[in-house]
């Protein structure tokens, strides 16, 4: 009787604990690069703010996380620091294989072509059509830099940009002919500077993101305590809520 209530005893306490475990704090500050992305990221009155930052905001807070924003980190280099340990995470990420850690999806990419409006042409109704009508893309080197732009570039008809306000300006400066990229960040960008653009009737794949986290700097716990963050925000609606 008395080893009976010893492990009911034991039983109880674990399901105690089950709530504290699920929130347990990760392993590490979390080092993340900074960019203005905007409308995902940039700063307003001294604040980090934005769709992907407060999207992380809420799960690292949900995973019992600490978050510490690093600037002026090229985008070429966060992915040899993402591996070497020295950054641990990379939001918007597509899973690939690589040394890295992914996690759930937290939401969708959708990219868009956009081309001036004096100029758009809505017969154009694939990348194929783009690229037989002999039209040059501006594009950056991220999400889209998939096999069909790589046969732009072959051909010699690729604008590279890093930042989407680059890109609109590369647009406005008739620098290129349709621009591809994420349709959110095209439009707020192209509204800011007043560039009158129009998305074509194209369909593109609508791509679910996800972190990417570091294996030199965090665990397989980590990772866990993310999973469990994002599955836990979507099913209260919170993350749905931002998006």
């Amino acid at each position: 009787m008395w080893r009976r209530l010893q492990r009911l005893g034991v039983w109880l306490a674990g399901l105690l604990m089950l709530p504290l475990l699920a929130h347990a704090g990760c392993s590490r500050t979390l080092r993340v690069p900074f960019e203005d992305w905007r409308p995902y990221s940039f700063m307003a009155d001294g604040q980090h703010t934005g769709l992907e930052t407060e999207l992380l905001a809420a799960v690292a807070r949900e995973a019992g996380c600490k978050v510490q924003y690093l600037r002026d980190i090229p985008r070429n280099r966060r992915l040899p620091l993402l591996l070497a340990g020295e950054l641990d995470v990379l939001v918007a990420a597509t899973p690939r294989a690589d040394a890295a850690r992914y996690t759930r999806p937290y939401r969708d990419e959708r990219l868009g072509l956009f081309m001036r409006a004096e100029e758009a042409r809505p017969e154009l109704r694939t990348l194929d059509d783009v690229l037989q009508a002999h039209l040059r893309l501006v594009t950056h080197r991220g999400p889209s830099n998939s096999p069909s732009v790589q046969m732009f570039a072959a051909q010699g008809r690729v604008t590279w940009f890093e930042a989407y306000a680059m890109g609109v300006q590369l647009m406005q400066q008739r620098k290129g002919d349709v621009l591809l990229g994420d349709s959110v960040a095209i439009v707020f960008a192209a509204r800011a500077a007043d560039v009158p653009l129009v998305e074509l009737p194209i369909r593109l794949v609508r791509d679910p993101v996800t972190y990417k986290l570091s294996r030199r700097s965090l665990t397989e716990g980590d990772l866990h305590a993310f999973n469990q963050a994002i599955q836990r925000l979507e099913a209260r609606g919170e993350l749905q809520a931002i998006r």
